[in-house]
């Protein structure tokens, strides 16, 4: 249940455990985010980071524009030589303030909501996906 609500609010919490160092996790995602290399973007504090990606993509001669974008806003702990990874994918906050309003909306319409689904569905989640499954390949891959 908890999770259906999750995807009907537009937002995921997941926990990741891995062997590595609090460091290595942040080191990681510090480089994973480098808007030079990637499609995502970020910050790493001291207890944790903010990875998201990037709203406009330039693929040769085509210009995208997504202001769904997903942004992963993660603590990281170390405990007994476990590293947990608590992580909260999302909109960034002003469209979700934004959109909101309209979605919930929606929901009394029989034809409009799963119009707005369908759009979340290819705007959002599967890119939210594609970032959780991003980062939890970079923090389990070489463990030892």
């Amino acid at each position: 249940m908890n999770k259906f609500f999750q995807r009907l609010f537009l937002f995921e919490k997941c926990e990741i455990q891995t062997k590595l160092s609090k460091q290595q996790v942040l080191k990681r995602v510090e480089s994973f985010a480098d808007p030079k290399y990637t499609d995502y973007y970020g910050k790493i504090s001291e207890n944790g980071f903010f990875v998201a990606e990037k709203p406009i993509k330039h693929h040769s001669f085509l210009r995208t524009h997504n202001s769904f974008a997903p942004v992963a806003r993660g603590k990281v702990t170390e405990k007994d030589g476990v590293t947990t990874v608590s992580m909260v994918l999302r909109m960034q906050l002003l469209v979700w303030i934004l959109f909101i309003p309209v979605y919930i909306v929606s929901f009394l319409s029989v034809f409009l909501f799963p119009l707005f689904w369908l759009v979340l569905y290819f705007a959002f989640v599967k890119p939210s996906k594609r970032l959780k499954q991003s980062i939890e390949g970079l923090l389990i891959e070489n463990e030892i």
